[in-house]
């Protein structure tokens, strides 16, 4: 029996350590790249690049056990990259200690994480010795992956590598097949480009060209400029989209009443044709508001073609509370809208994990649900499909409320959010580009109102066009462009079946590679 020497021995543990630390680093720059504060298009290519790194990294002596780890460590440090933000609002907001915030969003990164490592695990067992026939089946283990985690336990898809591509050429598929069909050519390109690169030593010096000449045109393409036409279309209505910038550790205390007074001041002074105040803006329930506050609002939006869309708690004998978007204008019945699509643990509580929301402080955890297609707030000719902060993550939801009645289609998208929970991080652009992507699906300016960062004016095609300064006290006023009211592909597919034709065409092609594995006699694996 002959043993390794202790030189060797310690080479194996070095190279083991700068093998797991490239990985962690190119996890974190695909996370980074979810929403880097000045190119649009570098997000796209340092995506598909820091995917096709860690495919790289995964060399021919890797073991199926550490592919499975690596593949873990590399999803693992990504969305932690991407989420990392949950830090202040768990700790800092909620008072879980500082050791056991750091736990627990490690858990939940690599529990998703899992997702990942179990289905790129299943791509190096089946692949293929051809590199584009091969991409096909990464991308579709890859998506796989994304809509489990964006479905299951009532989904997290925040983080998703199509955000990435909102300014990429990559985005004019997305009114067709979505942000995760956006996913979907991502991973293939990515695979395609290590795989060429892999492959390069072992090729003829013409194959060696057309391999090089495909890595450059492919990251060439993805650093080209993508500016989608604007809508021509008149303006539909003027806004004022109220910002007050409240701390949220005082937003419940010191300033509430403060809140109020200047978001009822501002709604009743605002001259456009709608006022839209952020998620629960006014922080009281409506019987207990001060100063005869909301009395003002009735009586100031009860006459003339003005309406005003109030983010406030509310609460039903027993059903409990609401996090609830109010909407009054003049000859008709206040119109409510409660969140559907709630937070765990901050919204509401699975059974099992009670103990854990009795070691934070985050107030009401459990919230009633509104209804998953809910009639939209008509005003003024327009359809306003209103969503609460989170809700806008999940565009095959939104899809749904395309498939009312033509006078329920919504024209526009209106989202109002509280992101103060996570401080001045890269939540804001993050929460912009997925807002910015739900209206390249479905073809609709989306209106954003946020507490604290965000509040913006998108067209339909996913172009802001204007945007208040982050973390100031002020009003954003402007015109919503009108979108030419097609209803897209996506839209009309997702808002039918959901996210099952993702789910049908990606477990096809995975057994489809499978049943080729078998019938050939070879696993990928020999590719080792």
């Amino acid at each position: 029996m002959v043993s390794s020497s202790p030189v060797t021995h310690q080479s194996g543990i070095k190279y083991k350590a700068y093998i797991y630390s490239l990985i962690t680093l190119l996890g974190m720059v695909q996370g980074y790249a979810l929403a880097s504060p000045w190119s649009g298009q570098a997000n796209a290519s340092l995506q598909v690049m820091s995917l096709a790194g860690f495919l790289f990294t995964q060399q021919k002596d890797t073991t199926t056990q550490q592919r499975f780890i690596q593949a873990w460590v590399f999803a693992t440090s990504w969305l932690i990259a991407s989420v990392w933000w949950l830090y202040i609002s768990i700790h800092d907001f909620g008072g879980l200690p500082a050791s056991l915030t750091l736990l627990a969003i490690v858990l939940l990164c690599g529990g998703l994480a899992t997702y990942y490592a179990v289905t790129i695990s299943l791509y190096f067992k089946w692949r293929h010795t051809k590199p584009w026939v091969s991409g096909v089946l990464f991308a579709s283990c890859w998506t796989l992956a994304e809509i489990a985690r964006a479905e299951f336990f009532t989904g997290f898809p925040w983080g998703a590598i199509g955000y990435a591509h909102t300014d990429s050429v990559l985005v004019v598929i997305a009114p067709w097949v979505g942000v995760y069909g956006i996913c979907w050519v991502a991973a293939y390109v990515a695979a395609c480009l290590s795989s060429n690169i892999e492959k390069y030593p072992q090729k003829r010096q013409k194959q060696k060209y057309i391999s090089a000449a495909i890595v450059l045109v492919g990251i060439s393409v993805l650093l080209v400029p993508w500016k989608p036409s604007t809508p021509t279309t008149p303006s539909s209505f003027s806004v004022s989209l109220l910002q007050a910038n409240i701390p949220q550790e005082l937003k419940y205390s010191q300033l509430r009443r403060e809140a109020v007074t200047w978001y009822v001041d501002q709604a009743i002074h605002a001259t456009t044709d709608l006022v839209v105040m952020p998620e629960t803006a006014i922080a009281y329930l409506q019987k207990d508001i001060p100063d005869q506050a909301w009395d003002k609002l009735k009586t100031h939006f009860s006459s003339g073609k003005q309406a005003v869309i109030v983010g406030i708690p509310t609460f039903k004998d027993k059903l409990g509370f609401g996090n609830s978007a109010i909407a009054l204008q003049a000859n008709a019945d206040d119109y409510l809208y409660n969140k559907q699509h709630l937070v765990p643990f901050g919204e509401f509580v699975p059974a099992y994990f009670k103990w854990f929301n009795n070691m934070v402080n985050f107030g009401i955890t459990d919230f009633i649900r509104g209804p998953l297609r809910p009639q939209p707030f008509i005003w003024n000719n327009q359809s306003l499909a209103i969503q609460i902060c989170y809700e806008d993550l999940f565009g095959e939801e939104l899809a749904q409320r395309f498939t009312s009645e033509e006078r329920n289609v919504p024209t526009v998208l209106v989202n109002m959010s509280n992101i103060a929970w996570f401080g001045n991080t890269v939540v804001v652009p993050q929460h912009l580009n997925i807002a910015r992507m739900r209206s390249i699906e479905l073809n609709r300016p989306t209106v954003r109102a946020t507490n604290s960062g965000g509040t913006a004016i998108i067209d339909s095609a996913g172009t802001i066009q204007a945007v208040a300064k982050p973390y100031t006290k002020t009003v954003l006023v402007g015109n919503v462009p009108a979108s030419d009211g097609r209803v897209t592909w996506f839209a009309q597919w997702a808002g039918r079946w959901g996210l099952m034709p993702l789910w049908v065409i990606c477990i096809s092609i995975v057994i489809a590679f499978a049943a080729h594995s078998r019938l050939t006699g070879h696993s990928k694996e020999s590719l080792k």
